[in-house]
């Protein structure tokens, strides 16, 4: 797979064109039959909306049911912990990198049972290869390696970094995320609790609000997807996958079912569909924290949803066919299965609302929807929900003695309009996968301090 920064993936004014009017075509073709059956366009609006309403009923749901706290294993003893190796992949990655390292260093675990594998990617143009080299100079627990091949993304770095790690669990973290000090301790006890746990996802918490009013956004966006969506799944023995920058591993699961697909944009979310497959457990503690940078430019924002949404869809055209007959899984598990793989498609379907909502004011064409409420209650409920839905993690992170900051509130008021504009990332995804097959280019994310 091609690897990109954001800036060689240069704006085009021309592409813009290209993907508008493709849209508009799509937009055409489904909603022109609007203009011959009014029972059809009541029908299109009503299973948009109802899509839309049951996405966010759904995390309404998941939020209230997080104020239950996981019943966890408890921490277990210096005796009886196992060896750790911490796989940090690390491509341009200078301005976060010593923070990170840092934050391995202050973990409340033995040393003598800890490693980290800092791999370095040989291209890196912003110091990253000799920073790595002298942070592992610096202390007695970290190995630089140096990976010098073509091609790359996150699967590949780790893959090749898999050859060196000589732990019984494997911890997988991004970069820039930061280990809170107790994470490492809290993942592992999972691991001595069941021979049947492979792998243990925390919850990657927004650390950089300030820096921008797209990473105040995206760090809000992602506490709703952590804590009140992903974290729930853990509750009600749903289709738990991990995704983000962090995940822990029994060392045996890639002897068993191989390693990373580096074919794929979100490896981490097909790695989950093939432990499901395999029939051992996959869980999701939100104590397990890793502080994230979120990113605080337009460009790295959109490169990183893009790249999210167009793997999974790459993963919904992979394992959607498979899920419902997925014998290892629980009649439950395959139903919360088929949802999740569908609803990877959704947000760009919802494209289709804004011409039916133009043609609902403009003329009497689209008729209201069949469910027996008026059409604006159901469309303004669903973009006032994520404010209540950050309220009501907030006041479970208060309850756990975690913070937020003060403007997280605001931009809880304001996220209906940034999900709408996220749209149109789906969208430009969709079009890339499904429509031009373009081939897939992993492109890195920028940090704020570079």
């Amino acid at each position: 797979m091609d690897v990109k920064t954001v800036d060689e993936t240069a704006f085009s004014y021309r592409k813009i064109l290209l993907y508008s009017l493709i849209t508009v075509g799509i937009c055409a073709v489904v909603v022109a039959p609007v203009f011959v059956s009014q029972p059809y366009g009541r029908l299109l609006n009503t299973v948009m909306l109802l899509a839309l309403f049951g996405l966010v009923t759904r995390t309404v749901v998941s939020s209230v049911l997080t104020f239950a706290r996981v019943d966890r294993p408890e921490l277990p003893d210096d005796a009886d912990l196992p060896d750790v190796s911490v796989v940090i992949p690390a491509y341009n990655e200078a301005p976060v990198l010593r923070d990170t390292i840092e934050a391995c260093r202050n973990l409340e675990y033995p040393k003598e049972k800890l490693e980290v594998v800092l791999c370095y990617e040989a291209a890196s143009q912003d110091g990253t290869c000799e920073l790595a080299e002298r942070l592992a100079a610096e202390d007695d627990i970290t190995r630089a390696i140096e990976r010098d091949e073509p091609g790359g993304g996150k699967a590949k770095a780790t893959n090749y970094a898999l050859q060196y790690v000589t732990g019984d669990v494997i911890a997988s973290i991004d970069a820039d995320h930061e280990f809170e000090p107790r994470a490492v301790r809290r993942a592992v006890a999972w691991f001595l609790d069941d021979e049947d746990t492979w792998c243990v996802k925390g919850r990657c918490y927004g650390r950089n609000p300030t820096d921008s009013v797209i990473a105040l956004h995206a760090t809000v966006e992602r506490h709703i997807a952590e804590k009140g969506e992903i974290a729930a799944r853990e509750l009600y023995d749903g289709y738990t996958f991990f995704g983000g920058g962090q995940a822990f591993f029994r060392a045996e699961l890639f002897e068993e079912i191989g390693l990373f697909d580096e074919q794929i944009m979100v490896e981490d979310i097909d790695m989950s569909s093939k432990i499901h497959e395999a029939g051992k457990d996959l869980h999701v503690d939100p104590t397990v924290i890793t502080y994230e940078e979120n990113p605080a430019t337009l460009d790295a924002w959109w490169s990183q949803r893009k790249r999210w949404a167009r793997g999974w869809m790459q993963v919904t055209n992979r394992y959607l066919s498979r899920v419902p007959s997925t014998s290892t899984l629980s009649p439950r598990q395959r139903l919360d299965g088929i949802y999740t793989m569908m609803y990877a498609v959704v947000p760009a379907l919802l494209v289709l609302a804004f011409p039916m909502g133009i043609l609902s004011a403009l003329t009497n064409i689209s008729a209201p929807t069949y469910v027996p409420l008026s059409d604006s209650t159901l469309w303004t409920l669903p973009f006032l929900a994520p404010g209540a839905v950050f309220g009501l993690i907030a006041l479970q992170d208060y309850r756990d003695g975690l913070s937020h900051n003060p403007a997280e509130f605001l931009a809880a008021l304001t996220l209906g309009p940034y999900l709408i504009f996220q749209t149109a990332v789906y969208v430009t995804a969709f079009i890339q996968e499904y429509l031009l097959r373009k081939p897939s280019v992993y492109v890195t994310t920028s940090r704020s301090d570079g």
